[in-house]
């Protein structure tokens, strides 16, 4: 999961300098630099992937972690871990391919997917501590 957080983050740096040279003075300022437009909205979505990656990792780290403390079973923490990471892997390709608004549909509809199979798992091991 952490890899999937930062691929995006590394790619859009790798299409900053490819563009137009990367700034590691101010980087926050690279995006702005960007004179072509499609390569523009290719590097904004590659960075909302990667925010959005940062921002999932708390809610599965936790989730994993109340599974495990909890003794939830083997079986449901597999599932849960291949099949969360099935769905941001393809929730950070839409993200970063997505032209159409179907394409950004699909991506919240994976982004619902992947939160809803954290928060099943954070309930089965709310549920474990509870029995």
């Amino acid at each position: 999961m952490w890899a999937l957080a930062y691929l995006p983050g590394f790619l859009k740096n790798f299409t900053i300098d490819r563009s137009v040279g990367y700034d590691n003075v101010t980087p926050r300022g690279n995006l702005a630099r960007v004179r072509d437009a499609d390569v523009a909205a290719l590097v904004k979505r590659m960075d909302g992937a990667h925010q959005n990656g940062l921002e999932a990792l708390p809610l599965w780290i936790s989730a994993v972690l109340a599974g495990t403390i909890t003794h939830v079973d083997t079986h449901t923490m597999n599932v849960s871990a291949a099949t969360f990471i099935a769905l941001r892997t393809a929730y950070v390709y839409v993200y970063v391919t997505s032209k159409t608004p179907l394409q950004g549909l699909l991506r919240t509809a994976l982004w619902l997917g992947s939160t809803g199979v954290a928060m099943r798992l954070l309930v089965k091991a709310a549920s474990t501590l509870s029995s």
